[in-house]
């Protein structure tokens, strides 16, 4: 086998949340663009300052950052190649890309030794399958260690493709799928020591422990290097997965009381004893970090705390900082540690739900007796404006906090202070001095993800503040698309739209965001006038991304036996004076392109950007609205009226929950809409079609 990770419990997943479930979240969904986070919103996602909402990985990353033990800006993919790190970013863009074996080194290698096709290629689809735990060992960089070394082993050509046939038969499989018997392996002295391998590894995989320890333990004592040096690295191995054995239920939920206690103590003893021998050794990486696994799982918390303050002092991330989250901030243990005091602490600094008993809100009081433990000292004084901020909301207090002298440099400390002071200065709702605060941090030299986040302490202060349009300036403070395009979307008002849409100089993007806002919010708010002459401002340079700007220019069109004529024909009768057709149409068209679910998005939370309250003119309505105009309207047409009814009724197919608007209807009164368009209309065709109410 190759040199192997440390890697979690089985049934852990890297990203899986330690327990209680507000540790850390790994929710599908992006980051809300917020200063602070809540795990309902979409988990525990991440922001560059020592944040109490940040996913407790997320501060351990940040700390590794500050020393220059990780490197945080960027996300890197399989290929190796590397992206910008977003704000707020989430905690899977933190965990590296899964390690990609190069599949020609071991096909190569599969191949020269003359393996038949028909094995390799079943073996390569059972490598690309899911495994878990110690079965997720069972990959191809195990069994290329294995392929490498039958050339050496003085094997004749047959017997080295027999053993490389029987190792890739064995690859992606474990417990009792599927297993090979392995009956008639080749048995000659220079073989053996292989097939004892192939022996060994089938009961390890099939979780027959007992047998697996009897027979590495065997080959441990032959002396072929690369079968002996790998079977005593395998003792360890098998005594750890005995120890836990029967402390992980079918969930891979992990009970400490149910540890082998002898087992983890042997496999303390076979992590000496391969170290000793091979203290340079293939695999010696790997033993020196199962050392944590054992102490673990011995519950020695000193040990195991210590093991920890050792890793980081060295290059790290997110399988450690994972690791510690799980076996070590789930149950409160490492505060001997005054990193991990203050990772558990700000976890403290945030809201917890009623049931999270153990994670009671961190007092003033308690944490003045922590006073000698947090070293150095800033981290004392941090927690204390954290606590202000966070439990006792004193924001005029946190806002009194002395803001960034001349020259100083943004260090981790020194830009998580000054963010809880503009947070504070924007909790008093003290737009201006907010406004000044974020200007003077964008012009101290802040790194790439302090920039970022900058941006969007200024993109939400000048959003409450009322003062959009600075942010689509020639100088304005923030430039990235995201917030931008947000802003349009929810918290524009039309004239602002309309000059976005016209200005060249902004990106083509935001230009087709805001007329397409524009545009949108005019049918929908009952601009009907502006939208006639916005309507204008269309033009194929605007391009048809992110939205297609066509619909606005639809023309006569008839479906399912009901005609009308162009979409701008129709607004122009709505600004002049309203039909009941020319209504009917409008909802036609909402219908038509699916707009029933707003194209925009779904708007932001209060707390959120983009949450402020809408300024665009008029009161949003969807085209169920449009529908009851017209079946108020005695006189409308009966085409227009029966017409009306039946799309007001399948409004609320098949749930009997309005699809079409915001509008609560009674079970009543959309039974008098049926009735009437049942016995009034009945010669209509939307009588005959329409069957149902809901």
């Amino acid at each position: 086998m190759n040199a192997f990770a440390y890697r979690p419990l089985a049934g852990v997943v890297l990203l899986a949340c330690s327990a209680p479930a507000l540790a850390c979240a790994d929710i599908d969904c992006s980051p809300p663009l917020t200063l602070q986070l809540q795990a309902e919103q979409c988990g525990l996602t991440g922001l560059p300052f020592l944040s109490p909402d940040n996913d407790t990985r997320i501060t351990l990353a940040l700390l590794a950052g500050e020393q220059g033990l990780a490197t945080l800006a960027t996300v890197s993919d399989q290929a190796g190649k590397t992206t910008p790190l977003a704000v707020p970013f989430a905690v899977s863009d933190l965990a590296p890309p899964e390690p990609v074996v190069d599949s020609t080194d071991w096909l190569t290698q599969a191949t020269a030794l003359g393996v038949n096709p028909a094995v390799l290629q079943a073996a390569q689809q059972r490598a690309e399958g899911w495994l878990e735990g110690r079965c997720a060992l069972n990959r191809p960089a195990a069994a290329s260690a294995f392929l490498q070394a039958l050339p050496q082993a003085g094997l004749s050509a047959e017997e080295a493709r027999a053993l490389a046939e029987a190792r890739l038969v064995l690859l992606g499989q474990c417990q009792a799928d599927g297993l090979p018997d392995y009956a008639a392996l080749p048995a000659s002295p220079a073989a053996a020591p292989y097939r004892d391998y192939l022996l060994a590894a089938r009961a390890f995989y099939l979780g027959d422990f007992s047998e697996a320890q009897t027979r590495f333990a065997a080959l441990s004592q032959q002396g072929n290097a690369w079968p002996q040096q790998t079977a005593l690295y395998m003792l360890a191995r098998v005594a750890i997965n005995a120890a836990q054995a029967n402390a992980l239920d079918e969930y891979g939920f992990f009970d400490p009381g149910k540890v082998d206690a002898l087992q983890a103590s042997e496999a303390a003893q076979a992590l000496d004893r391969y170290l000793a021998a091979y203290p340079q050794g293939q695999y010696a990486a790997s033993a020196r970090g199962l050392y944590r696994r054992v102490h673990w799982l011995a519950g020695d918390g000193e040990q195991l705390t210590a093991d920890y303050q050792q890793a980081l002092a060295a290059p790290q991330d997110m399988t450690l900082w994972n690791e510690i989250d799980l076996k070590l901030l789930s149950d409160g243990k490492g505060s001997g540690d005054p990193r991990l005091l203050l990772v558990q602490d700000l976890r403290r600094l945030r809201p917890h739900a009623e049931y999270e008993t153990r994670w009671q809100p961190l007092t003033a009081e308690e944490l003045a007796t922590q006073q000698a433990a947090l070293t150095p000292a800033a981290w004392f004084d941090y927690l204390q404006w954290a606590q202000r901020y966070y439990v006792a909301r004193d924001y005029a207090a946190v806002a009194a906090i002395a803001p960034l002298s001349a020259g100083q440099s943004l260090d981790l400390l020194t830009f998580s202070r000054q963010m809880l002071r503009g947070m504070a200065l924007m909790a008093t709702q003290q737009w201006t001095p907010a406004e000044a605060h974020w200007q003077q941090l964008a012009a101290a030299k802040p790194d790439a993800l302090q920039q970022q986040l900058i941006e969007l302490a200024q993109a939400l202060t000048l959003e409450r503040a009322g003062k959009v349009a600075q942010l689509f300036a020639a100088d304005s403070p923030v430039t990235r698309p995201a917030l931008r395009d947000l802003l349009l979307r929810f918290s524009a008002p039309a004239p602002l739209l309309r000059q976005v849409a016209q200005n060249g100089q902004l990106p083509t993007e935001l230009r087709n965001t805001a007329l397409f806002t524009l545009l949108y919010k005019d049918l929908l708010h009952g601009q009907y006038r502006d939208f006639v002459t916005d309507r204008a401002l269309l033009q194929p340079a605007l391009g048809s991304t992110p939205f297609d700007l066509a619909p606005f220019s639809q023309g006569a069109h008839s479906e399912e036996g009901y005609a009308c004529p162009a979409l701008a024909d129709s607004v122009a009768t709505l600004a002049r004076q309203p039909t009941a057709q020319a209504r009917n149409c409008l909802g036609e068209f909402i219908y038509r392109q699916g707009w029933d679910l707003s194209p925009l998005g779904s708007k932001p939370e209060a707390s959120l950007l983009g949450g402020a309250a809408d300024p665009f003119a008029g009161a949003a309505q969807g085209r169920l609205a449009l529908y009851r105009q017209v079946i108020a309207d005695a006189k409308a047409p009966q085409e227009e009226r029966s017409y009306a009814l039946y799309r007001a009724v399948n409004c609320f197919a098949t749930s009997g929950y309005n699809h079409c608007g915001s509008e609560e209807i009674p079970k009543e009164e959309r039974k008098r809409w049926f009735l009437t368009l049942k016995k009034q209309y009945a010669q209509s065709p939307w009588a005959q079609q329409q069957k149902y109410y809901w």
